[in-house]
């Protein structure tokens, strides 16, 4: 029997409201952008279908099943249906609501709970175990052992996720964090104070990236301070349903950056910043209106900071190379940050700027999904890769991590020779030192 105080057949905590379940008229607008409707022609696999399954548990005509839970994690949640929707439907926030429902009404085995939990609340939330976790790694790389692994392909006799997830590990070095000066001054002319938000994936899988990153804000005038308290910014655990743990990181990351007096707190991943957005709405109940709104003012992507404050690009160096852009959905749709990134790129002197067809169609990448659903990942990603061969372009740009290891593991499988680059590579390669 249904808790009085619930939403229909929800749990009355972490449920979506009933309004935003009402806003879907099923025109339909949303079809065309969603990818895993794209695929199967469900249409309970289409934003609007889903949002009718949540509506029909909200007015208690359906129990929350085995269907939503599968349509809830077979969601991409790449908001291109809320970019395409005329009355403001977020069918991909209902979604990441419903998985927090699923932990809560659909119990895992218990080895899988505990794993989950391990991972979730103790795993990330702290980042000097994440870092150790990454140890072995490196040495599985240094050692030479994963050249012998993806040689011998022994790798084939296991399931195709954990091939693949072994696969996309990138050149890995010693995390940021550890060697990052807390305060890196501004070179030439100041123009203001900034707090940089390194994300986990960042610090641990694309170091080089966010220290360019860094080096160029500097070069732009900024001095960076880089809090080495700073934690997860709790997306992950967005994705997989555990609101409660992203609240606590949330909390903890809203009042360490509070504190730092700056113009604006940047961040180079783009699900990053799309999560810090949202500690206005995870914190609304906890933390005091005036303090989440300063916030959310606060928070920038990196090249939406650049772009407002605008590019000193006297001294940039020619990077004479053809480059085409993929949008990732969390800074596109999810923060409608796309001509930005383009800007910046094409201030960059010497950069050819071709244009991709479908350049905000996801990836296929997704956080977890593309291990969950390795087949259908794969099928997003071939239409993507295919689009970016039709480019001829010399470098693939993207900024963000996720985004970043699909496709250059995809571009590797395909035997396809463009090299995936974050924005602020190449925006450091054009820096002078």
């Amino acid at each position: 029997m249904a808790d009085p105080k619930s939403l229909g057949n929800f749990t009355a905590q972490d449920a979506p409201t009933y309004e935003s379940l009402l806003q879907c008229m099923r025109c339909g607008f949303c079809l065309p952008t969603c990818p895993t409707f794209a695929l199967t022609g469900r249409e309970r696999s289409s934003p609007r279908g889903r949002v009718a399954l949540a509506r029909a548990v909200a007015e208690a005509k359906l129990p929350f099943t085995e269907a939503i839970k599968e349509e809830a994690f077979f969601c991409l949640d790449c908001r291109a249906c809320s970019t395409a929707c005329p009355s403001g439907v977020n069918p991909g926030e209902v979604m990441e609501i419903c998985r927090s429902q699923v932990h809560q009404q659909q119990s895992l085995p218990k080895w899988q709970e505990s794993f989950r939990n391990f991972i979730l609340q103790k795993m990330l939330p702290d980042p000097g175990r994440l870092e150790s976790s990454m140890l072995p790694a490196r040495i599985y790389q240094k050692l030479g052992i994963q050249w012998l692994v993806r040689n011998s392909r022994i790798l084939k006799l296991g399931p195709r996720w954990f091939e693949k997830a072994e696969g996309m590990l990138p050149e890995l070095h010693t995390p940021l964090r550890q060697r990052i000066p807390e305060l890196n001054l501004a070179k030439g002319e100041k123009r203001g104070r900034v707090g940089f938000f390194l994300g986990c994936v960042m610090t641990l899988m694309y170091a080089e990236v966010s220290r360019q990153t860094v080096r160029v804000l500097s070069h732009q005038g900024f001095d960076v301070i880089t809090p080495k308290l700073q934690k997860c910014c709790g997306a992950p655990h967005l994705t997989e349903g555990d609101r409660e743990t992203t609240r606590q990181l949330a909390a903890h990351n809203l009042d360490l950056f509070l504190e730092l007096d700056v113009d604006a707190i940047v961040t180079d991943c783009a699900g990053c910043s799309a999560a810090l957005k949202e500690y206005e709405e995870i914190l609304h109940e906890r933390r005091e209106i005036d303090k989440l709104a300063k916030f959310r003012s606060l928070v920038k992507d990196v090249s939406e900071f650049l772009v407002e404050w605008g590019l000193r690009t006297e001294q940039l160096q020619p990077v004479n190379r053809s480059v085409t852009y993929h949008d990732p959905c969390h800074l596109c749709h999810a923060q409608g940050i796309s001509k930005q990134p383009r800007e910046l790129l094409k201030a960059i002197p010497g950069v050819e700027f071709r244009e991709m067809n479908e350049s905000s169609w996801c990836c296929g990448s997704a956080a977890t999904f593309s291990l969950k659903f390795t087949a259908e990942s794969q099928n997003i990603l071939d239409r993507k890769l295919n689009n970016v061969q039709n480019t001829g372009a010399d470098i693939l740009i993207t900024a963000n991590p996720g985004c970043h290891l699909q496709l250059a593991w995809g571009l590797r499988e395909a035997g396809m020779p463009q090299p995936v680059m974050h924005l602020m590579e190449l925006l450091g390669q054009a820096t002078p030192e």
